[in-house]
Order: structure tokens, then C-alpha cells, then sequence
């Protein structure tokens, strides 16, 4: 990558910048890599970057998007059984997958670089220096595999807009529970959206640990022991959650609680879980007072709720399958 014979990066500025304009993306970073001046240069052009998300496990990944170009960057560690502490290791080399997904091409290019003399930290500040995404930095923590404290989290992590924690499919210990409680009290303040997949929540990491942060999006999956009395507690826009049981009764107080004027931000809510039983969407509805919109069928009824603030919601009762209930809250 760095042993070009075309010696590019000794040309006059003025002609350097014209030639790197006839160079695809993944040339372009590879040249910014040569040396500061080489940088600066790229950065100069503003690559068009549609989406950026940085994935941290034990091979940490790089993805940028530029419509329909992807360039992947996978960060080869040594294989070992210890979580990464720190972000200080050099990876043994770096695999560069270029995807260009025109409906008419759909080529793939794979390719391997050099380190660099780059540690994981500075391979995650170099790709981000290039240029902002369109919308936000995305990043999916496993945490398994990680475990970083909150100062290396701030000093090495763009301003990211997008948060996923990503819990193993075993019981998660002390160090996953400390690890994740890192990462929200690193971001929490700036995000917009939090997913949580597989969570087991517990005394030490509910969703009460998000609580007032001004999130336009939260997103659970596979999660279970989820409370809904801790949803009480959260100022996000929008909220889905996927777990394993949730009561109806418990159900019927956080949204009577909302006619009455908690979670003033609420937008949508939807809850989907696993029940033996059919659930009694009649009763559901009596209890809330709801005025009914129509009934589709037994399975599926949907109604109307008014807060103290005249502000109306439809919610929407399923049940996929025979035991897969669905509550959909929208609020207009």
C-alpha cells in the first residue's frame, strides 16, 4: 500500500490534489495514512460519507458508507481469551473490504494494509478525522469482549449519535454489567438512540440507568427481567422493547400513569413478548377507558386513549402465533 513507485506524494500541492481527484475512496485513505500533509490533504476533499459505525470486539471493525460504496476496515488482534482493557494494541494487520453495491456492478475487492505503526485508537481517530458522516457515528459495543474505561471511551470516540451494547447469549458477570454501565455514562449525555440487545436486567443495570437522557430512540431486543415500572423513568421519543415477559397489568399502569402526564415526550412505544395465554385485550381497553377504533378480530383490537393534556394515542393489540403478544402505542 505504502511502497507506490509513482512518487504522488512529492508532487507540488496544486498537481498532488488533482491527481488524488482521479483515485477511488479506498486509495484515497490509504494516501492519507503516508503522512500528516498527506492527511490533511484528503480531509480537504470532504468525502461525501453517507454512514460511519465502528463495531468493538475482539477484531474491532470500521464500516464507512458513501452511497453505494462500502469500505470495510477489520483490525486483526492476536487471538487470545482477555477482554481488550485499552486501546493501545497494535493489530497484526488490517483487512480492507470494498463493496460497491450498484445495482449494475456489485463488485467486492478485498485487500490486506499494513498497521501502520497504528494501535486500534488511533486507527478509530484516523478513519473518523477523514470526514463527518451525513447524520451521526455509529457504534455497537460487545462487551463481552471489551472492556474499556470512561476516560479512554471520551478520549478516543467521536462525538457518536448512535449507541448499540451488545450483551453475550451467556448470564452476563460483573465485568459485562461494569463495561456496559462505561459506555452509557461515557455517551448518554450526547446520543440520540440506544440499543440494548440480550440485556439481563437487574438492580445494577436497568433501564433506570438511562433514565432522563433526551434520547429520540431506545430499542431493547431479546432483553429479559425488564420492567415496565422502569420505563417511567425515561425521556425518549420513541422506544421499543422486545423481552420476555411482561405483565398486562403492569402494562395498564404505565399508560394510565401517561393519561395522567408522565413521559410528556412519548411518541411510540412498542412492546412485543412471549405469553401462555391469550391476552384479554377487552379488559385491557375497559380498564384504560379507551374508546375503540375497530376490531379486526379476538387477536387484534385497536383503541383510542386521551392524556390530561388532550393529547390522543392509538394503541394497536396483536397476537402473532398463539403466544408472541404486540402493544403498539402511537400518540398524535
Amino acid at each position: 500500500m505504502t511502497d507506490q513507485r509513482f512518487p504522488l506524494i512529492r508532487l507540488p500541492d496544486a498537481l498532488g490534489s488533482k491527481v488524488l481527484q482521479t483515485t477511488n475512496h479506498v486509495e484515497m485513505i490509504a494516501y492519507s495514512l503516508l503522512s500528516k500533509k498527506a492527511s490533511s490533504t484528503v480531509k480537504a476533499f470532504r468525502l461525501p460519507i453517507t454512514h460511519f459505525k465502528i463495531t468493538m470486539k475482539k477484531q474491532p471493525q470500521i464500516e464507512i458508507q458513501f452511497s453505494f460504496i462500502s469500505i470495510k476496515f477489520e483490525l486483526i488482534m492476536h487471538e487470545n481469551d482477555e477482554k481488550m482493557t485499552n486501546l493501545n494494541g497494535l493489530p497484526i494487520n488490517v483487512k480492507v473490504t470494498y463493496r460497491n453495491n450498484e445495482i449494475h456492478e456489485r463488485r467486492e475487492i478485498l485487500s490486506t494494509w499494513p498497521n501502520q505503526g497504528k494501535s486500534v485508537g488511533e486507527w478509530i481517530q484516523h478513519l473518523c478525522s477523514i470526514n463527518h458522516p451525513k447524520l451521526h457515528y455509529v457504534a455497537d459495543f460487545h462487551v463481552r469482549e471489551k472492556e474499556l474505561d470512561i476516560q479512554t471511551l471520551r478520549n478516543t470516540f467521536p462525538k457518536l449519535g448512535s449507541i448499540s451494547i451488545i450483551f453475550p447469549q451467556t448470564e452476563p458477570d460483573k465485568p459485562d454489567i461494569l463495561s456496559a454501565q462505561n459506555v452509557l455514562k461515557a455517551f448518554l449525555l450526547n446520543v440520540k438512540r440506544v440499543g440494548l440487545e440480550r440485556a439481563r436486567f437487574q438492580d445494577h443495570f436497568s433501564l433506570q440507568h438511562i433514565g432522563m437522557a433526551n434520547l429520540e430512540w431506545l430499542s431493547t431486543h431479546s432483553s429479559r427481567n425488564l420492567r415496565i415500572d422502569d420505563a417511567l423513568t425515561l425521556n425518549a421519543e420513541r422506544i421499543y422493547l422486545h423481552t420476555d415477559h411482561i405483565s398486562l397489568r403492569d402494562l395498564t399502569r404505565f399508560l394510565k400513569l401517561w393519561k395522567k402526564g408522565s413521559n410528556p415526550r412519548l411518541e411510540e412505544l412498542t412492546i412485543c413478548w412471549r405469553t401462555q395465554i391469550i391476552p384479554n385485550w377487552k379488559m385491557f381497553r375497559n380498564e384504560l377507558k379507551g374508546r375503540r377504533i375497530k376490531a379486526v378480530s379476538q387477536r387484534w383490537k385497536k383503541f383510542r386513549i386521551t392524556n390530561c393534556r388532550a393529547v390522543r394515542a392509538n394503541i394497536n393489540c396483536k397476537l402473532f402465533g398463539g403466544n408472541l403478544a404486540f402493544v403498539q402505542f402511537i400518540s398524535k
